[in-house]
């Protein structure tokens, strides 16, 4: 298994944006073939931060999702949105 943990800052007023284009992106990446898990986080005490766990069954399945048009037209819809680039960490599941 393949776990992705992206951090995301909104620039300011941007917040409530960005937690919408999630939730449309949301259920579209659920049905990607290889999906385990897509949860998105807002902060509680910074609520211009999100934190993204995304779980997939292997890199090809994370690959594919990289390579989608849902993903590709939120990234273009968010990048105005953003106060940095994302702070992205690959991992590899352990058990």
């Amino acid at each position: 298994m393949i776990v992705v943990a992206a951090v995301l800052k909104a620039a300011d007023d941007k917040g409530d944006d960005l937690e919408q284009e999630f939730r449309k992106l949301m259920p579209k990446v659920m049905d990607d073939p290889g999906t385990v898990a897509y949860v998105v986080h807002r902060g509680m005490d910074d609520p211009t931060t999100f934190l993204v766990y995304e779980k997939y069954e292997n890199a090809e399945a994370l690959q594919a999702h990289s390579s989608t048009e849902h993903f590709k037209e939120f990234s273009r819809a968010v990048s105005t949105l953003l106060a940095a680039r994302p702070e992205v960490t690959l991992y590899r599941q352990l058990t």
